[in-house]
């Protein structure tokens, strides 16, 4: 048997993302404390999965024979209550206790870049937009200042007690 791309996506998602999701729901709401635990360990690597997939899945599919088939089996085997929790303690606790202390520094790093460059994005295009407004013409009217701009052909009211001149 031969399974395409879409259907593989398609089952992917109906066996590793909406039963599981479902067994969560289930276990939140009838509060089943015992699954938590392998709930989670599900979700590690099924996420741990999804970015290998993202990085590796074109290149692998056409490589290996009935790599399709293959991926729908081990999403289907880590469904099962203990393979997850096996697979997890076995392999991923072990590098993630290994590797701590650097994954921290990485994304406390990245972060902290990444919140450093969006509020520059930010100013950047505050500015930019305080630079494109011109102002045309300023009308006194009484307790107002009125500003006609060409951007956006807006004209706005600002109070004169707000704006110090």
């Amino acid at each position: 048997m031969v399974i395409n791309f879409l259907t593989c996506r398609l089952l992917s998602i109906l066996i590793g993302i909406l039963y599981p999701l479902y067994q969560t729901y289930k276990s939140i709401k009838y509060q089943y404390c015992d699954q938590y635990h392998s709930l989670l360990c599900y979700w590690m690597l099924f996420s741990l999965f999804q970015i290998y997939e993202l990085i590796f899945d074109q290149f692998i599919s056409l490589i290996l024979p009935f790599y399709y088939e293959i991926k729908l089996i081990f999403i289907f085997w880590l469904t099962y209550k203990n393979v997850s929790q096996l697979l997890f303690h076995h392999f991923i606790l072990i590098y993630l206790n290994k590797y701590e202390n650097d994954i921290d520094y990485l994304f406390n790093n990245t972060i902290n870049r990444l919140t450093g460059l969006f509020l520059k994005c930010i100013l950047f295009i505050i500015n930019q937009q305080r630079t494109m407004t011109k102002v045309e013409q300023v009308e006194n009217h009484g307790d107002h200042i009125r500003l006609k701009t060409n951007f956006a052909s807006q004209s706005r009211r600002l109070n004169s007690t707000q704006r110090n001149f």
